[in-house]
């Protein structure tokens, strides 16, 4: 991990992270929240913002073939492939995201144009399930599967990892998604929490990290 003393880009929500006592550290060019005051509490239900990793666009004829390359296999329309250093999304034949530390060879840096949210704990689907008719359910949407669809008019694209689900949107509805969901999820205590306590979320029931470290 490299740390910078001036930013590149940041987060939509780090004006939001800051008024609520959130620590702003400068992480790979990227403001980012790392911590709360309340993080040591380990909250029930929490919410993280992980914007901050590299993404790439892969579109085409060759969508296949580079997906082999980078999967070391052709993956299934809607599944999520993990690799050391990517987490991949195969959204239709010819379309894939990867979120990681860099721009997979042969693909298109599309940072710009997503930042992520991931959400767990117990309650977390019946949140959700207030907010979008997404059908979320596990034998719908099982587990390294994702699926795409409205929040609120905003297009989502949702993942489901064994221990969380991931949020992705465009940059410019990340805030008003943001508070949506904390306003669902105030009747389960939803906490924001800063990047380092999602980490030891992460790291507690053993599911690597989307990028391996933090957002860079």
């Amino acid at each position: 991990m490299t740390s910078v003393t001036t930013p590149v880009a940041r987060t939509p929500l780090v004006d939001w992270h800051r008024r609520n006592r959130a620590k702003i550290s400068i992480v790979n060019g990227w403001e980012i929240a790392v911590a709360y005051p309340h993080d040591d509490e380990q909250a029930k239900n929490g919410i993280a913002d992980i914007t901050g990793r590299v993404v790439t666009e892969m579109t085409g004829k060759q969508t296949a073939k580079s997906l082999s390359l980078v999967c070391g296999r052709e993956p299934m329309i809607r599944e999520i492939v993990e690799t050391d250093t990517h987490t991949v999304y195969r959204l239709t034949d010819s379309r894939a995201l990867a979120f990681g530390a860099t721009v997979l060879s042969g693909g298109t840096n599309v940072t710009g144009g997503w930042t992520s949210l991931a959400l767990w704990g117990p309650n977390v689907l019946t949140l959700l399930n207030k907010v979008t008719a997404v059908d979320l359910r596990e034998r719908t949407m099982p587990v390294g599967r994702c699926s795409q669809g409205p929040v609120f008019g905003v297009n989502t694209l949702f993942s489901r990892f064994a221990d969380r689900i991931e949020l992705h949107v465009c940059p410019d509805m990340l805030e008003f998604l943001w508070e949506v969901l904390m306003d669902a999820g105030a009747e389960f205590n939803l906490q924001p929490t800063g990047f380092d306590a999602y980490q030891k979320h992460l790291n507690a029931t053993h599911s690597p990290s989307p990028s391996g470290s933090r957002p860079g």
